[in-house]
């Protein structure tokens, strides 16, 4: 087996059980013990084909090596999250799961007290040298095994971000996926006394009825017919480990991630006077209008959630930070991401307002944009330097590689971290002018 892998700073995936197995998965952790030295942890999981094997793989490491465990079952990422500095006895979470990856991959996401991530790169060489060579001897067992059920915490937890008296009764579809969000859904449902109409709450890991994925709209249909055969007010979907959402109003158009941006941004920054919001460098402009009117303070950031999290960590007067990829963080949750608080938010937001979620859409539906566009490239930044060299004599911003801002439209270009590809976002006053200026840039991008 390869464990080159393990040198990755993130994203590491694995095909079960051709890549990794339970024997790997015991031994990489076993490594991690002895390097890190921490004595507790818990452990969870999503619904996956492999977790139960590993999950007992993973417990039986920790028990091994004279540690106490917390088995917390099956959670939603945001919880792991949450958990990490609500809960003070804990030293390490980890999550079985290979997120939004197909089925048949697994591995884990795990992070330290207040949501720090773990960086597998860090002490990646001393882990595959334990691996090959070190001595994997088993300890005398003086440990404890504990469930600890974290559900009601949980739900607390994203009911202090929103004043539960604004909330009046929504009729709302939602759909799990057959995944892990059925987990807290009904739950929170009940709490904020919504008519939730449950789509596909039953874990099945072969994913019956369509894949968990939101950003391809065929899998979306299911929704949308249940949406028009309730006449419901709106409808929310979840990926795979549910740490992302996509929101559907009542007329059948699905939210861009910039429009539920804006929306949270007013209502944060209506609570919080004098704030400072984060947001990357592909964002709409209807962000940062909407921060501006309010008199507050927007940070523009790379795109990266690496990025976003370390600069919310040394100014302690931002309060919500966003990335294009459907993350939101809140400072009040360890400057974690957490669909769920963004969930809760938008549906104050939508009471207060007293409309219909389509009506509140117009206000921040402004703007053309497209979506992302990939295109594979000889020479990244060579590519990047002509296309510097054609705009130069319009408005130019490097801080995360170019970006082009005229009066009516404006441009980015970036690369991929791990392939020869060029990513293009473009945004203009117009849906004419949005594809035209497309058009011209992907000639020049795509030109050999």
């Amino acid at each position: 087996m390869n464990l080159d892998v393990l040198s990755k700073s993130y994203d590491i995936r694995w095909v079960y059980p051709t890549e990794i197995d339970e024997a790997l998965y015991y031994e990489i952790w076993m490594g991690f013990w002895k390097l890190m030295d921490n004595s507790n942890f818990a452990v969870w999981y999503d619904a996956r084909l492999s977790w139960e094997s590993l999950k007992d793989a993973l417990i039986q490491w920790i028990l091994d090596s004279w540690n106490n465990v917390f088995d917390i079952w099956l959670c939603s990422t945001d919880m792991i999250y949450f958990s990490s500095g609500f809960y003070d006895d804990i030293d390490v979470w980890i999550m079985i799961t290979a997120s939004h990856n197909p089925k048949e991959y697994n591995w884990l996401k795990s992070c330290l007290k207040f949501a720090v991530p773990i960086n597998m790169k860090d002490f990646s060489k001393e882990l595959i040298d334990f691996i090959e060579n070190g001595n994997k001897q088993i300890r005398e067992k003086k440990w404890t095994y504990i469930e600890k059920d974290i559900l009601d915490d949980w739900i607390n937890h994203i009911l202090s971000f929103i004043d539960i008296k604004n909330i009046k009764p929504l009729k709302i579809v939602a759909d799990a996926w057959n995944w892990v969000a059925w987990v807290f859904m009904e739950k929170l449902a009940e709490r904020l006394w919504i008519d939730m109409i449950p789509l596909y709450f039953e874990a099945d890991w072969n994913f019956p009825n369509h894949h968990p994925n939101p950003i391809e709209r065929e899998n979306m249909q299911d929704l949308l017919n249940k949406v028009i055969s309730e006449n419901a007010d709106l409808w929310v979907a979840f990926d795979w480990d549910a740490d992302r959402m996509y929101i559907c109003d009542e007329k059948w158009d699905i939210w861009s991630w910039t429009i539920t941006t804006a929306m949270i941004a007013k209502t944060i920054l209506q609570k919080n006077p004098w704030k400072k919001i984060v947001y990357n460098t592909v964002s709409w402009k209807i962000v940062s209008e909407t921060i501006e009117s309010s008199w507050w303070i927007w940070i523009k950031e790379k795109v990266g959630h690496v990025y976003i999290k370390e600069t919310m960590k040394k100014d302690p007067d931002i309060v919500f930070a966003w990335e294009h990829s459907w993350h939101y963080f809140f400072q009040n949750n360890w400057n974690a991401d957490s669909w769920v608080i963004a969930f809760a938010i938008v549906l104050e937001l939508i009471c207060n307002e007293n409309k219909k979620s389509s009506e509140i859409k117009e206000e921040f539906d402004v703007y053309h944009a497209i979506d992302e566009i990939n295109s594979k490239v000889n020479d990244v930044k060579q590519k990047i330097s002509e296309l510097k060299d054609i705009y130069k004599d319009w408005k130019i911003e490097e801080n995360d590689w170019l970006t082009v801002i005229f009066n009516d439209f404006w441009f980015n270009v970036r690369p991929s971290s791990n392939e020869p590809l060029l990513r293009l976002n473009v945004e203009a006053i117009s849906k004419d002018l949005a594809k035209e200026k497309e058009k011209e840039i992907l000639e020049i991008i795509r030109k050999i």
